[in-house]
């Protein structure tokens, strides 16, 4: 009797699973038919479009959460755009992404409750807390200030809710930077790889698309207003800056990759990336390519690779039109400040330096230039950011944010640089070597353009980073030393 007593104990443990799983099941079908019979009750016939694309992918996603965590993967450069709804119905929040993302990490903690494969969750490290923590006092600093903030042209006055929001979207693009650690800690994480380059590509075809359909010639773009890509929510420089960090990315890791179709396949998608950049005839999007493709040749460990590299890129040089050399080369001839910088010199970086020693330890706030005290008294232009990364987190966080940015930001910076060298698997090695070619141009387009903090068109490094956590965490990532 002894020796069957554990048997009998097992059997009544699972049935009392089953049973849990049923109970929890039921209880989850029933919540569920309850919010769907409201949700039509409450906007009526047009959401039942909705509700059958919503429960087509709730069905992929809760078969299996990486399946989420690829479509979030491929949505994300497109989130902050226009191309995808900000809300549906007239619901604040309520678009696909968020949607998505929810039902990603339903099915992810579901998996893990119910016990359908042993999944490994992944620990943040102190630094990324740290960081979080310092961007969450920012807004909590800036959220008292948000009433006295000037109403940008062609924009609606700025609200607490609206203000949080925005705080909010840099967090939620962490979160799915964790869900793509977790899919890396759990043996998955190429797939995220593949879902950047389909994005990529796809939005390489929709601004190609646009310009070939209105005519837009070369010239015309080189001369005109710098506003001619904000059909798609973003301004030029930051679709140059989203289409660089996905540059380098999927440039070194089709370099390391030894599968000739793969590589053939990532190069092209490269190639796309570096097209899409170009055409948004941002300075900064050339300076970035000029970065990446500098470091690929300068990385190359024979001399005939290292010629025939150089020789690819003098030759496409060469070949360029004149409108993107003269769209690079403004103000360099006449050595005019105005013209190198766009006016950022004496029209919003000289005004906002002195507001530094009006709160010079945590600083005006997260995303503080609307209230500051020359926006306020119109002493300068009227802009929402400093158009410098460096500025930007001085007058939003202070001296300690500059510390604990910086902190985190070298944490990172180690982290790919560890598994850029010492991964098992090349492929691996190149994506981080990416990575470290994104932190490169992200210091240098710092001085002119975007945060550091996450932004939108970061996505795809916070992306890597995640799957850098993850195979950071592996037992089987890192070649360890021979004694």
């Amino acid at each position: 009797m002894s020796a069957n007593q554990p048997m009998s104990t097992n059997w009544t443990l699972d049935h009392a699973s089953q049973l849990r799983v049923k109970v929890l099941t039921l209880i989850f079908l029933g919540i569920s038919a309850a919010l769907i019979g409201g949700v039509i009750a409450f906007l009526g016939e047009l959401a039942y479009a909705l509700l059958y694309c919503s429960l087509v992918f709730a069905l992929i996603i809760f078969a299996n959460y990486r399946n989420g965590i690829w479509l979030l993967t491929l949505l994300l450069p497109f989130a902050s755009t226009q191309l995808v709804p900000r809300e549906l119905f007239g619901v604040i929040g309520l678009n696909p992404f968020n949607i998505l993302f929810v039902l990603t990490l339903l099915s992810l903690l579901a998996a893990s409750a119910f016990r359908r494969e042993d999944i490994q969750f992944v620990s943040l490290p102190t630094t990324f807390w740290i960081y979080v923590g310092v961007m969450t006092l920012g807004a909590y600093v800036g959220v008292g200030s948000v009433k006295r903030a000037i109403v940008l042209p062609n924009s609606v006055p700025l609200t607490e809710t609206a203000y949080l929001l925005d705080v909010a979207k840099p967090l939620i693009m962490l979160a799915v930077a964790w869900l793509a650690a977790v899919l890396s800690q759990n043996g998955n994480g190429r797939s995220v790889i593949w879902a950047l380059a389909a994005a990529y590509v796809t939005f390489f075809f929709v601004i190609a698309g646009y310009l070939v359909i209105n005519g837009t010639s070369l010239q015309g773009l080189a001369a005109g207003d710098r506003d001619f890509l904000n059909w798609t929510g973003m301004h030029a420089n930051d679709v140059g800056e989203l289409a660089n960090v996905g540059l380098a990315i999927l440039l070194f890791t089709a370099l390391a990759t030894s599968a000739p179709w793969s590589r053939a396949i990532l190069l092209a998608c490269a190639g796309a990336a570096a097209t899409m950049a170009a055409l948004t005839f941002s300075r900064a999007a050339f300076v970035g390519i000029g970065i990446i493709l500098g470091y690929c040749v300068w990385k190359q460990r024979s001399m005939g690779r290292f010629l025939l590299a150089l020789s690819a890129i003098v030759t496409v040089a060469l070949l360029l039109p004149d409108a993107f050399v003269e769209r690079a080369s403004t103000g360099l001839a006449t050595r005019d400040e105005q013209a190198i910088t766009a006016g950022r010199l004496d029209e919003i970086w000289r005004p906002l330096l002195s507001t530094f020693w009006e709160a010079p330890i945590i600083g005006h706030g997260l995303y503080s230039t609307p209230w500051a005290t020359p926006n306020l008294r119109g002493a300068m232009l009227p802009v929402g950011q400093a158009h410098s990364a460096y500025l930007d987190v001085a007058l939003d966080l202070g001296i300690l944010g500059i510390v604990v940015v910086a902190a985190f930001f070298w944490s990172v910076w180690a982290m790919f640089r560890e598994l850029s060298k010492h991964h098992i698997d090349p492929q691996w090695r190149g994506v981080f070597e990416g990575c470290i070619v994104c932190l490169l141009f992200l210091v240098v387009q710092g001085f002119t353009n975007d945060r550091f903090t996450p932004t939108p068109p970061q996505a795809a490094l916070w992306l890597c980073y995640g799957l850098a956590l993850g195979q950071a965490q592996s037992t089987r990532s890192i070649k360890r030393p021979q004694p």
